[in-house]
């Protein structure tokens, strides 16, 4: 879709990811201005803000070099907003992308948005994942950091401290330096590490199948021909190939009726006379 003139939306599953993460960065800003500094929230809110702003800048610069006016995008699409939302304690401005965004996945529809997901579900996938990743660490950390305040011999102590146990937790790498020492805290970690095994499996394995999994075209080119294995990556590669060509399709079918649709409404004119001509 992000190739698509006719629409400023990026790809759907992308979209998606940053519609998500600006809602969580409006959430850690609501959070920072009714907590006090001293507060868990405000410290975890903040830290989780500062180390998401490499999503945001990056977001701004795609989009800055994606399109083909650049002034264009800066002035009448709202990209300055998406300028001061890389600054943590100004992403309030997020809401100018995310109303864009919602207001442009109307015009498109849904199908064509549906169709969107289902052609690109891998890298989908993978985003939602990411965002979960992080949402898991930042509100465990939250509540870990909580929890473990005036525990005796406690050495989550701050929300870096919260922050980097999350992280060391939904791995499953246990480097052993921070740990719950309260039963509640005990409790986070369990839930942690339960969390982690789901996540993290859907990460390495869409890493292991990117790196690993050889191309359809390359794979077939060095099986000998004639082959039951040779048959079948011809197979594979003409059923992927037949579902970009449906998606494009659907796509096309979609676009002619709503243009169908548009003339009618703007001509008063009958959809079935307007299509057989008489």
């Amino acid at each position: 879709m992000s190739d698509d003139p006719r629409t400023d939306l990026k790809g759907t599953g992308y979209e998606l990811f940053m519609l998500l993460l600006s809602l969580l960065s409006i959430a850690n800003a609501v959070i920072v201005i009714l907590t006090g500094p001293a507060s868990v929230g405000h410290q975890v809110a903040f830290t989780i803000e500062v180390a998401i702003t490499p999503f945001f800048l990056s977001d701004f610069v795609y989009r800055l070099l994606s399109t083909r006016s650049k002034r264009r995008y800066l002035v009448r699409r709202w990209g300055w907003a998406d300028l001061l939302a890389i600054v943590p304690f100004l992403r309030v401005f997020r809401l100018v992308r995310i109303y864009l965004v919602v207001r442009e996945g109307r015009r498109v529809g849904r199908e064509r948005l549906a169709e969107d997901l289902f052609v690109s579900r891998a890298s989908t996938t993978f985003l939602f994942t990411v965002f979960l990743v992080i949402a898991v660490v930042e509100f465990a950390g939250m509540a870990e950091y909580y929890v473990e305040q005036g525990v005796p011999n406690a050495n989550i102590v701050s929300a870096g401290d919260s922050i980097w146990w999350g992280l060391v937790t939904i791995t499953t790498v246990g480097y052993g330096d921070q740990y719950p020492v309260g039963e509640g805290g005990r409790l986070v970690g369990t839930i942690l590490l339960f969390a982690g095994i789901g996540l993290f499996s859907v990460l390495t394995g869409f890493i292991a199948n990117f790196f690993l999994a050889p191309d359809l075209p390359r794979r077939r080119a060095r099986l000998a021909p004639g082959t039951p294995a040779a048959e079948m990556a011809a197979l594979h590669e003409l059923l992927a190939e037949q579902e970009r060509q449906h998606a494009a399709v659907r796509a096309k079918l979609h676009d002619l009726e709503r243009s169908m649709l548009s003339r009618t409404r703007e001509g008063g004119a009958n959809p079935a006379r307007a299509v057989d001509g008489s």
